[in-house]
């Protein structure tokens, strides 16, 4: 009967309760964006790594994160790949160079200070031996086939206007041929790949290991920047890290002598979402930006019920008078509070999804609307209003049997 009651309070003023929806909607729709922009930043920092093929890496301890990786020896690959159980032991170069948009025949005299042709912009550059790509999806490797020279380049494709595409804002096709400057030597663009720019940079490219030092010349081709080992079907990763270890003489992860560390693919992902969602303030702002909507949410939907509340305190205090207990009236007004949320979450979910396509075309961010965000915003969306309904309680404690004379 309570369900009830909830459900034909909230139908009595349906201005007043529209309202409420619309409040909830709003603070429902900024939490979903918060979170979404949240997701959308733990999915750039490791999409990169997501795309190479590893069960184990190496890389510096001295890592810093995914445009600043530092190098170990490659002495420490030929290593690796002499346990047992390791398939492969690839050389993985990245790193942070500058890349000059092309200027596409244009004379420098031509081009005006907005004009994008000609200007340097920091780039990410990856360098991958193109006989033996370290990637794992078929497309990326048989782009990174055609690089069989250091002056060829491949771009992504989702590297921003003003990199200097000839159409549309977005390398195509018509790109291929174009020549431009990477590092200050000049390449060829001769394909394209799609994969993302990370959180660094909003542009990237690929080399072969020689073009990478080419493009990158305060490195040595034998330092190297990741180290990709890839296990049989029969060794665990854990256990061959630890053989690893042992193999290389590692101390227990802090020794300052150690000059590599060996991660499982699970402590990779871990350690670079950590850095982006926890350590920076970008990660922070997001985070913050959840605490606001809900903020807000508590707010509205506060307003809403109390006045609903007040508004009804004559029929509260009948309740009363007949014997309902304030138990009783307590489940009504969170039952209320509930079909808000619910009912302001629907429309929301559909608007966010609309939301979240609008800004992955337009920022090139991975916007993704999981089923693991949509629970986690319905659930924090019933927890607002209950907390409003709590909060509006006292005002129903006050009903009394005696207003009514």
């Amino acid at each position: 009967m309570s369900t009830s009651l909830a459900w034909k309070n909230l139908l009595h003023n349906k201005t007043r309760t529209a309202v409420g929806i619309a409040g909830v909607g709003f603070a429902v729709i900024l939490i979903f964006m918060q979170m979404g922009f949240k997701g959308a930043i733990r999915k750039t920092a490791t999409q990169i790594y997501d795309a190479l093929e590893f069960d184990l890496m190496l890389r510096s301890p001295a890592y810093l994160h995914l445009t600043e990786p530092r190098y170990f020896p490659r002495a420490r690959l030929y290593q690796a790949g002499s346990l047992p159980g390791v398939v492969k032991a690839r050389p993985f170069y990245i790193g942070l160079t500058e890349w000059q948009a092309p200027m596409h025949g244009k004379p420098a005299r031509e081009l005006g200070p907005d004009d994008p042709e000609g200007q340097w912009r920091g780039t990410i550059v990856m360098g991958t031996d193109p006989k033996d790509p370290g990637f794992r999806r078929q497309e990326l490797r048989r782009a990174a086939a055609i690089l069989t020279d250091p002056r060829f380049t491949i771009v992504d494709t989702k590297s921003k206007p003003e990199y200097g595409p000839l159409r549309d804002g977005r390398f195509s096709e018509a790109d291929i041929g174009v020549e431009t400057a990477l590092g200050k030597r000049r390449v060829k663009i001769v394909g394209l790949f799609e994969l993302g720019t990370g959180m660094a940079a909003n542009g990237a490219c690929m080399t072969n290991p020689e073009g990478f030092v080419r493009a990158c010349p305060w490195q040595a081709i034998d330092d190297v920047n990741f180290g990709l080992i890839t296990l049989d079907d029969k060794t665990d990763p854990v256990h061959a890290q630890a053989m690893l270890r042992g193999l290389m003489g590692l101390g227990d992860g802090d020794d300052p002598h150690d000059d590599v560390e060996v991660l499982t693919r699970a402590e990779v992902n871990q350690r670079e979402e950590y850095r982006w969602v926890v350590e920076t303030p970008l990660g922070q702002i997001f985070t913050l930006g959840v605490w606001v909507a809900l903020f807000v949410g508590v707010a509205i939907v506060y307003q809403v019920l109390s006045t609903d509340i007040e508004n009804m305190m004559g029929e509260y205090a009948t309740l009363k008078a007949i014997g309902y207990s304030n138990n009783y009236l307590t489940a009504v007004v969170l039952k209320q509070s509930v079909l808000l949320a619910l009912v302001g979450f629907i429309p929301s979910l559909a608007v966010s999804r609309l939301l979240y396509y609008i800004v992955e075309q337009q920022s090139g961010m991975p916007m993704f609307m999981t089923w693991q965000i949509a629970v986690t915003v319905l659930l924090l969306s019933v927890a607002m209003c209950v907390i409003s309904g709590l909060a509006a309680l006292r005002k129903l404690f006050a009903a009394d049997p005696a207003d009514l004379f």
